[in-house]
C-alpha cells in the first residue's frame, strides 16, 4: 500500500516538475508565486520543488532576483536536437541526389559515445543490403560511415577511444584491430578525406564515407555509399567525387565555410 502512495507521489512531482519546464519555456522567465499558481501548490512548495531542480540543472536563477529560468541541462538538449533536425534536413536531399546518380544506398550517420549510429537511408535500386537500416550502430572502426566520424574527430577524443578499444579485448562480431592498425586507417582517412571500407561489415559489399562539419567547424556526421564490392570499387573516383561534394553542401547548409580550420582540439 505505501508503496503504491510513493510511487503516485513521484509521478505527481514528475507531473508538477513538468508543467513547471514547460511554464518557462513559453516565458522565459516566471517567478516562484507565478509558477506555484500555475501548478497550483503552495508557494513553499513550489519553491521547494525549484530548488531541486536547480540542483539537477533543470533550471536556473533569472536575470532578477526571485525570478526562474530553463537550466543549461534543457539548453544543451536543446541545442543538440535542433543541430540533429538540421543535419538531417541539409542532408536529405544529397542522400536523394547520390542515390540517384550511382544507383546506390546512401547514409547519414552520427557519432553516439563509440559508435557510428544511422539516422537516415536512402535505399539504392542497384542492390539493397540489409545492414545499417535505421536506427543500427555499428563500432567505430567498422565500416566507412563510423570510421569517418572516427578520423575526423579531436585528437584528444580519438585518443581517448583508441585507449578504450584497446583496452576492451573481448570476443565480439567486429574484433578490435591493433591500435598500430588502426591508428595507420585513421590517418589514411584523414588524409584522404574519406574512408573506405571493403566487405569489413558484409561479405561482398564495400563502402565510402566523407565527413560533414557544422558552422562551428565540428564533426556533425558522416555521409556514405554502399553497394557490390567489385563495382563500387570499378567506380571509386566518381563516387568518392559524389560523395565530396554531398558533403561539402551539406556543411555549408550548415554554416562550415570552405577552407575553414576544424574543430581539431
Amino acid at each position: 500500500m505505501s508503496e503504491e502512495v510513493d510511487i503516485d507521489d513521484g509521478r505527481d512531482i514528475m507531473s508538477k516538475a513538468g508543467a513547471v519546464v514547460a511554464a518557462l519555456e513559453t516565458a522565459g522567465e516566471l517567478t516562484a508565486a507565478q509558477l506555484a499558481e500555475l501548478v497550483d501548490e503552495p508557494v513553499s512548495s513550489t519553491y521547494r520543488l525549484l530548488q531541486n531542480l536547480a540542483t539537477i540543472g533543470w533550471i536556473e536563477p533569472g536575470s532578477s532576483r526571485g525570478r526562474f529560468r530553463l537550466g543549461v541541462f534543457f539548453i544543451r538538449v536543446g541545442a543538440q536536437l535542433e543541430d540533429s533536425i538540421d543535419v538531417r534536413r541539409a542532408a536529405l536531399p544529397e542522400l536523394r541526389k547520390l542515390r540517384g546518380e550511382t544507383g546506390w544506398t546512401s547514409f547519414l550517420c552520427y557519432r553516439r559515445g563509440r559508435r557510428g549510429v544511422c539516422v537516415e537511408r536512402i535505399d539504392g535500386s542497384n542492390v539493397r543490403s540489409l545492414a545499417m537500416q535505421i536506427g543500427d550502430s555499428l563500432p567505430l572502426y567498422a565500416g566507412a560511415a563510423p570510421q569517418a566520424l572516427f578520423a575526423f574527430l579531436p585528437q584528444a577524443e580519438q585518443h581517448a577511444l583508441l585507449d578504450s578499444f584497446q583496452a576492451d579485448r573481448e570476443p565480439r562480431r567486429f574484433p578490435v584491430p591493433s591500435r598500430d592498425l588502426l591508428e595507420r586507417t585513421l590517418e589514411k582517412t584523414r588524409d584522404h578525406g574519406y574512408a573506405r571500407s571493403v566487405e569489413d561489415v558484409t561479405l561482398g559489399i564495400a563502402a565510402f564515407a566523407t565527413p560533414v562539419f557544422n558552422h562551428r567547424g565540428e564533426l556533425a556526421a558522416a555521409i556514405s555509399v554502399s553497394g557490390l564490392a567489385n563495382s563500387l570499387l570499378a567506380d571509386e573516383p566518381r563516387i568518392v567525387r559524389l560523395l565530396r561534394e554531398a558533403a561539402a553542401t551539406t556543411s555549408a547548409r550548415l554554416g562550415f565555410l570552405e577552407g575553414a580550420a576544424v574543430a581539431a582540439s
